[in-house]
C-alpha cells in the first residue's frame, strides 16, 4: 500500500517521518525529498518540482529566498483527519466533509483560483477552477500567506 501524505494545518505536509513544513530551508528539503520522491526539477528559480513515478506524488515547492513559503500538492494521496484531499476527491463532497469538522471555505483571496480555508491555511482548486473540466481536485496548496494578519 502506498503511504499517504498528511496535511498539517497551516504548517505543511508529512509522510513517514518526512516533514515538508513552511519556513524550512531549501537545501534541507532537497536533500530529504530526493531520497523519497526523486531529484527536483526547477522551472523557475524560486520553485522545485518533486515527482515520483513509484506512487504518483507530485509536489511543487515555492521559496522566498531559501525558506519554503508554499507547498503545492498536485499528485498522489493527501489526506486530513481521514478525509482524502486529492486523488479521487471531488469538491462538493470534500467541502461537505470538512464543513462537518467546522472548516469553512471562501473564494480565494490570496492565490487567485479556488477556495481558501484560513483555519487550515490551504487553497484548494478544482480542475474547473483553473480552466479544465470537472470538480476533481487540481491542487491543494499550503501557503504561508493564507490566514496571516
Amino acid at each position: 500500500m502506498t503511504p499517504t501524505w498528511e496535511l498539517v494545518p497551516r504548517t505543511g505536509i508529512r509522510r513517514d517521518g518526512l516533514d515538508v513544513f513552511l519556513g524550512m530551508r531549501r537545501e534541507a528539503l532537497r536533500s530529504s525529498l530526493t531520497d523519497a520522491v526523486g531529484e527536483p526539477r526547477s522551472h523557475f528559480p524560486d520553485e522545485d518540482d518533486f515527482r515520483s513515478t513509484r506512487d504518483g506524488t507530485w509536489i511543487r515547492l515555492r521559496y522566498d529566498g531559501e525558506r519554503l513559503q508554499d507547498v503545492e500538492f498536485l499528485g498522489g494521496d493527501l489526506s486530513f483527519d481521514g478525509v482524502p484531499l486529492h486523488r479521487g476527491a471531488r469538491w462538493p463532497r470534500l467541502r461537505d466533509q470538512l464543513a462537518e469538522r467546522d472548516y469553512e471555505f471562501h473564494s480565494a483571496a490570496e492565490l487567485g483560483d479556488g477556495q481558501e480555508c484560513e483555519a487550515l491555511g490551504v487553497n484548494i482548486a478544482t480542475h474547473e477552477d483553473v480552466g479544465g473540466q470537472g470538480d476533481g481536485i487540481e491542487w491543494v496548496i499550503v501557503a504561508a500567506a493564507i490566514g496571516q494578519e
